[in-house]
C-alpha cells in the first residue's frame, strides 16, 4: 500500500503523484513545537492541519525528494493526501 499525494496552488494542480511511501512536512499549529513535522505512511488515520512553508520531503522505493510548497492545509484520508497551498 502507498500514497497519493495533490498539491494545489491558485494556478491549479501543482504536483499529483501516487505510488509514494512517506511524506514529511511541517505543521503550523499553535499547540505543537513551531515547525514540529509530521510523517504520514499509507494506512495514516485522517487528519486535517495548517502546514508551514517547507521542503516537504517524499520518500519512494528508499528514494527521497524535496519539494518545496508553500503554508497551506493538508488532509489526509484513505491514502490520499492533499495539500491547498497559498503562493
Amino acid at each position: 500500500m502507498t500514497l497519493s499525494i495533490e498539491v494545489v496552488d491558485r494556478e491549479g494542480l501543482a504536483l499529483s503523484e501516487a505510488g509514494i511511501d512517506r511524506i514529511v512536512v511541517r505543521r503550523r499549529e499553535a499547540e505543537h513545537d513551531p515547525g514540529s513535522e509530521v510523517a504520514i505512511c499509507p494506512h495514516h488515520g485522517a487528519l486535517l492541519m495548517q502546514t508551514q512553508a517547507c521542503g516537504m520531503r517524499l520518500t519512494t522505493g528508499g528514494n527521497i525528494r524535496r519539494v518545496d510548497v508553500g503554508a497551506g492545509v493538508l488532509e489526509v484520508l484513505d491514502d490520499k493526501v492533499t495539500l491547498v497551498v497559498s503562493p
